[in-house]
């Protein structure tokens, strides 16, 4: 979790208004291409179809906050039980589902 940590410590998901998810240095699209380039030893059996994925997933979540809070455990419960539920569906595999998790826990 550690690795993780470090890169959205450089780079955090802004929430509410001002969360962007395509466009921009500092969009989520953007946050997790460059987590995957950097860390390409733990993310490298992720799929750009899986990251796009989680990146709706935290989409979803990310909008309804309030602008300049963090993820709650509650939002962060909710969006590993959405991974879980595409894990069941047999999009994504476990490795997959493992290390969105840690994504997860580190927002």
């Amino acid at each position: 979790m550690g690795l993780f940590q470090n890169i959205f410590s450089k780079k955090p998901v802004k929430t509410g208004s001002a969360f962007k998810q395509n466009y921009g240095q500092d969009s989520l699209h953007e946050i997790l291409r460059d987590a995957k380039r950097s860390m390409h030893a733990t993310l490298g059996n992720v799929s750009y179809e899986g990251l796009d994925k989680l990146e709706r997933i935290i989409a979803k979540r990310a909008k309804n906050l309030p602008t300049g809070t963090g993820f709650s455990s509650y939002t962060k419960r909710y969006m590993k039980e959405d991974v879980y539920k595409l894990y069941k569906k047999n999009e994504i595999s476990e490795a997959d589902m493992k290390d969105f998790k840690n994504i997860i826990d580190a927002l």
